[in-house]
């Protein structure tokens, strides 16, 4: 070894080469691990968040675009390192998701380690509170602005939705995100095109539209995941719904429904993403009603070549096709 049996190993902050772990693995398995906790990390960021990234073990804040938004939106971050116990932790800052990963090694971190990571975390939520406050008052101010939504807007038009609860700011539609408390916090943006874009900074997650005075405090409440597929189920069963707009987000809402009200039977409406890997609509929906006691429910998709149906609207809207 280079410099003399005697020389002592130097451990470089954020690198993963901690000489207490290694010195215990031989060589050729030291490479496969670190290669692995890179992939379980890169896994549960792809599992929670939807983004395929190559992690960096630095134990620096690093920021990475929500897949659901705009090119170079840099919503998501992350920090990762394979000190003394492989660790890190990431979010999104538009959704409000946030989670810690820990390795499989035996030891543990460093006080400053883990006191470094904690404040990533604490500086991440402060600023997310910032963004959270100030979006809900932009939401509220175009809110009012806001005029109420007719059938003539091409997104209704396209989707045989009516458009109750729903209005029109400049041309884009908008559906309010409100807390379980009825607080309005956030607003989906709906373009004619039908891009869908939230707030900047506003709070999504446990948030969702209600198609209905209130949320009942007993009978039926079905959770679907978009404002058509909401509407539609509306529509068609006269039953109040809510959207959770994301997948990722109906689990959320679920629990806090039930939260505040044990006694209500909650359906999960999932959409049926058959032409996605992994199915992620009904997996997750799938996982929401597990999770909360709830029924739930998907679309059967059409038997058309190339069905593209996905939701309760597509099928809808897909039966009322010439055949």
């Amino acid at each position: 070894m280079r410099g003399g049996k005697n020389e002592k190993l130097r451990h470089r902050p954020g690198t993963g080469r901690h000489p207490k772990l290694r010195s215990t693995i031989l060589p050729e398995i030291w490479g496969w691990l670190v290669f692995d906790y890179h992939r379980q990390f890169a896994d549960a960021i792809f599992h929670d968040i939807g983004a395929i990234i190559e992690p960096i073990a630095d134990g620096q804040l690093h920021r990475f675009d929500d897949p659901s938004g705009k090119h170079r939106n840099r919503a998501c971050w992350y920090v990762f390192h394979l000190d003394s116990r492989p660790a890190g932790a990431y979010g999104n800052w538009r959704t409000g998701i946030q989670s810690t990963w820990r390795g499989d090694t035996p030891n543990h971190g460093t006080r400053v380690e883990r006191e470094h990571t904690s404040e990533l975390v604490r500086q991440a939520r402060e600023k997310r509170e910032r963004q959270n406050a100030a979006a809900a008052e932009r939401a509220k101010f175009i809110w009012n602005q806001a005029q109420p939504a007719t059938l003539a807007h091409e997104y209704l038009a396209s989707k045989k939705i009516p458009a109750i609860g729903l209005r029109v700011y400049q041309s884009t539609l908008l559906a309010p995100l409100r807390s379980v408390s009825g607080e309005l916090v956030n607003l989906q943006r709906i373009y004619p095109d039908g891009t869908k874009r939230f707030l900047h900074g506003g709070r999504v997650t446990g948030t969702f539209w209600l198609l209905g005075r209130e949320v009942p405090r007993s009978g039926k409440l079905y959770i679907a995941e978009g404002v058509a597929t909401a509407a539609t189920i509306a529509n068609t069963l006269h039953t109040p719904v809510v959207a959770a707009m994301t997948a990722g987000n109906i689990l959320p809402v679920a629990q806090s429904i039930r939260g505040h009200h044990p006694e209500l039977s909650i359906v999960i409406a999932a959409d049926n993403d058959h032409a996605t890997p992994g199915n992620p609509g009904l997996s997750k929906g799938m996982e929401a009603a597990r999770q909360v006691q709830a029924g739930l429910t998907w679309p059967t998709v059409c038997h058309l070549p190339d069905c593209r149906c996905t939701d309760f609207n597509d099928t809808a809207n897909c039966e009322r096709s010439p055949q």
